[in-house]
This record gives C-alpha cells, sequence and structure tokens, in this order.
C-alpha cells in the first residue's frame, strides 16, 4: 500500500524509535478492537476496553506530562535536574495526542458497539498512521476514514484541482499572515506596560487573527493533501468569527476537538451528574473545558483558559430562557451582532491566557487593557514601526481577499489561484519558520 509506506516514512524521519512505539499502539488497539468487535462476552470485552483505554491514557501521561511533573518534583524539593538529563530529555512522539484521541475513539465506539471492525491490520494502521493528519489533526472517526483507505476507486480531476486549492490556501495563511502577524503580538506581549493600551488592544485582535491563520491553514494543507490523494477528511473550522455566542463559536472552533470532547467526556460525564439537572450540565461543560486546557499542556494559564470557557458556556446555558425572554423585542440582527461582538471580544481576552507563557505576562496584559496608558506601537527601531504595521494589516487585508476569492471561485479558476496565493507570499509572506502552533499540542 503506497499510502501506508509514505505514512510510515513520514513518521521515521521524525523518529525510528517513536515509529516502533506507534507500530506496537497500532496493533495493541487493532486486536482490541477486532476483539470488541466479534467477542459477546460483556465481562471480557469491559476488561478489554479498559485495558486499551488504559493503555492509551498511560502512554499519553507520561509522554506529554510525566517529564515535567517530574522535573518540578525535583525541583521542588532542591535536586539538581540537568538539562541533559533522561528525564528532561523526554520528548512526546509526534501527534502523540490526535493520536490517542484518535485511538480512544475507535475503542469506545467499538465498545459501545456503533461500528465494527471489518478491516486488516495494514487499513488499521494507515488509519493510526495517516500523514496529513497525524501532527494536529483534523481527529478522525475510524466509521469514516477506515472505509476510504481499504481501497475503491482513485481521486478525480476535482479532487486534485480541490486538494491543490486548500493546500495553497494553507500555506498562505501560514507565512502572509500567522508568520507576519507573530513579529507584532509577541514583541507587545513580552512588554505590554512599556508599548500602551492601543498597541495591547491590537496585539490581543492579532493574536486570534493569528492563531486561527496557523492552524486553519495547517488543516487546509492536511485536508487538502488528502483531498488530493481521494481521501476527505471531516472539517475543522466553520467560519467561527459569526459565532453568535462561546457555544456556537465551539462547534464552529477545532470542531473535531469539540465533537471528540462532547461525545466521549462531556456526555459521559453528564450521565454520571444527572442527577443534578441544569447545575449538572453547567459542571459537566466546566470540568470538559478544564480537561480541555489542560490537554494543550499542564500550566495554570492553559488551565484558565479552559475555564473561562466553560464558564461562560454554562453561563450561556444557565440563562437561555431568561435571554430568550427578554431579547425577544429586539431586532434579531441587532441581537446578533452584539452577540457577535461579545464572542469576538470574550474570545480575544480569553486567548490571552493561551498565548501567554506565564501567568505573570497574561496579569501584565491584562492590567495594561485595565488601566490605559498611552505609548508606542510597536517593539523595534521607531523607523521601522509603522512600515511592519503596514505589513501586518496588508496582510489580513489580502487574507479577506483571498478567502473571498477561494469562496466564490470555481474549481476551473485554480490555476488563476495558485498564481496569486503563489506570488502573495513570495512577496509579503514570511518564510522564515515552518513551526505550526498545535503541532506542539
Amino acid at each position: 500500500m503506497p499510502l501506508l509506506a509514505a505514512s510510515l516514512i513520514f513518521y521515521a524521519v521524525s523518529s525510528v524509535d517513536y515509529l516502533v512505539l506507534m507500530l506496537a499502539l497500532c496493533g495493541i488497539n487493532y486486536f482490541a478492537v477486532r476483539g470488541l468487535s466479534r467477542m459477546m462476552d460483556q465481562r471480557r470485552r469491559t476488561w478489554i476496553y479498559m485495558g486499551s483505554v488504559g493503555l492509551n491514557l498511560a502512554v499519553l501521561i507520561t509522554f506529554k506530562y510525566a517529564a515535567g511533573l517530574v522535573g518540578a518534583a525535583l525541583a521542588w524539593y532542591g535536586w539538581p535536574v540537568e538539562n541533559g538529563s533522561a528525564v528532561v530529555r523526554l520528548a512526546a512522539p509526534l501527534g502523540i495526542s490526535y493520536f490517542t484521541f484518535q485511538m480512544l475513539a475507535c475503542v469506545t465506539d467499538a465498545y459501545w458497539g456503533k461500528w465494527q471492525l471489518e478491516h486488516g491490520f495494514p487499513q488499521f494502521l494507515l488509519f493510526g498512521t495517516f500523514f496529513p493528519q497525524i501532527s494536529s489533526g483534523p481527529i478522525p472517526r475510524a466509521d469514516r476514514l477506515l472505509p476510504q483507505l481499504s481501497g475503491g476507486g482513485g481521486p478525480t480531476t476535482e479532487d486534485r484541482l480541490a486538494g491543490l486549492r486548500l493546500i495553497t490556501f494553507g500555506f498562505f495563511k501560514k507565512y502572509v499572515v500567522a508568520n507576519r502577524l507573530n513579529e507584532y503580538v509577541p514583541a507587545v506581549f513580552a512588554n505590554p506596560a512599556g508599548l500602551g493600551t492601543v498597541a495591547v488592544v491590537l496585539a490581543c485582535g492579532f493574536n486570534v487573527l493569528q492563531l486561527y491563520a496557523d492552524f486553519s491553514g495547517y488543516v487546509d494543507i492536511a485536508i487538502g493533501s488528502a483531498r488530493f490523494l481521494g481521501i476527505r477528511l471531516d472539517p475543522n473550522f466553520n467560519e467561527p468569527f459569526k459565532s453568535t455566542s462561546v457555544t456556537e463559536l465551539w462547534r464552529r472552533w477545532h470542531m473535531t476537538l469539540s465533537f471528540w470532547l462532547r461525545d466521549y467526556l462531556f456526555m459521559p460525564l453528564l450521565v454520571l451528574i444527572r442527577d443534578l439537572g441544569k447545575l449538572g450540565v453547567a459542571l459537566a461543560l466546566v470540568v470538559t473545558f478544564a480537561i480541555c486546557g489542560i490537554w494543550h499542556a499542564a500550566s495554570w494559564t492553559y488551565l484558565l483558559f479552559g475555564i473561562s470557557q466553560g464558564v461562560a458556556m454554562s453561563g450561556e446555558y444557565l440563562t437561555q430562557s431568561w435571554r430568550a425572554k427578554h431579547l425577544q423585542g429586539f431586532p434579531k440582527f441587532w441581537v446578533a451582532r452584539a452577540g457577535n461582538l461579545y464572542v469576538l471580544g470574550f474570545f480575544a481576552l480569553t486567548e490571552v491566557l493561551f498565548r501567554s507563557t506565564n501567568l505573570s505576562q497574561a496579569r501584565a496584559v491584562y492590567a495594561c487593557l485595565l488601566h490605559p496608558q498611552s505609548a508606542g506601537w510597536f517593539a523595534g527601531p521607531p523607523e521601522s514601526r509603522r512600515f511592519f504595521l503596514a505589513l501586518d494589516f496588508a496582510a489580513v487585508a489580502c487574507w479577506i481577499g483571498v478567502a473571498y476569492l477561494y469562496r466564490r471561485n470555481s474549481i476551473r479558476a485554480t490555476p488563476w489561484f495558485l498564481l496569486l496565493c503563489a506570488g502573495l507570499i513570495l512577496f509579503l509572506g514570511r518564510l522564515g519558520s515552518a513551526h505550526f502552533i498545535y503541532a506542539a499540542f
């Protein structure tokens, strides 16, 4: 299978040792799913399911959190931890978070009887290591992706063109928008008090745009690469900035993760505390998104980011009837616009936590917003400030135009669209960094 060979080579470039680990995990999960699909004894099925879930979580915790926890414990007790020690050097395998979520969903669906394994190990191995999405998603579901990986017709001309358009659009968002805005945001966050409130407000807005351009750019490249091969991955974004509530935002932002959290964390948790009624729903939302925050990294900033999202959605849920009653007399258009402004403002403010390296930096940014002060616009030589800002705004303006053309142009216009994006990348893009933010999670 050429696709399987390509996926294994892609992963081996990251680390041959971790490729062996991934092969072992795919094998264990394959036999677990096959047993759950064929076995009738419920007690045995439960033991297989619990063992598989426990193993996947143990691997994730070991590589994602154990090194940091052990290092913090040693530092707490005053024991020296050299930078070259095995504890500090323990690095997570490529895409381990997304792989774990993928396998947990696969095993859980098989245990619940939502689907049965009808494919051999090569197809399942390809499902676990499929190279376009292994690094940063989207998180696929077995019942939708495995049948596509098992053969059938090859990609059509439309698949090829649609894939190329999406790949090119993704590279445009990464190099022209995300990399360009990344020059401004870190400089302001590093010294908010010295640059003033105007610069901080602009940095908060650019921060959200940069994160979206960076992550959705990667997803476009991943989905486009799969589409070029005739495989359709689930979408991960659906115009999230048009949302009129935080709840709607998370139905449009990182959709495969949001739906995974809903199906495999929120709903089971809600069943456990269903006797609490509406309070149980609110509590389940907060706990779910607190875990979502910690999933990104074990830090206070990510934890508070997750909790803030859960609290906002809980508030929207608990006040749903009240809002429907008291806002029914207002024009729907203006209610929607007010909701949209609320979402954009809330997300921009909470993304400060997501972007900040620690709580001290986040507090400094919020302090500058709460206590307005006049200062400069950008860190750097005075003669370059206006030039860099002009390029930032030009990048955002080009993004709006290119996105419009992407939605409106037909597949036949693909060559012209590719030339436009390539030209903008060459003349306006920042080509120095190919690192994607979500590859770190």
